[in-house]
């Protein structure tokens, strides 16, 4: 696991776990928001979206447990 900083008005940074498939992110306004079977795929297009918050909050928010 390594923390990873993103280009984001929203997001500051996520930390994913590729074994346990397990994503945090950590929102500017200090919240920290965790999600269970994320796959990769859906990791790598949050840090190559033009808007990962958009991206954020229509791929993966609302879409997956939250831990």
């Amino acid at each position: 696991m390594a923390i990873i900083s993103i280009q984001s008005k929203l997001i500051e940074a996520i930390d994913y776990d590729e074994d346990e498939k397990s994503l945090t992110i950590f929102l500017y306004n200090g919240e920290r928001r965790a999600y269970s079977g994320v796959s990769k795929g859906q990791v790598v297009g949050l840090t190559v979206a033009a808007s990962p918050g958009n991206y954020y909050m229509t791929e993966i928010r609302g879409k997956y447990p939250t831990l």
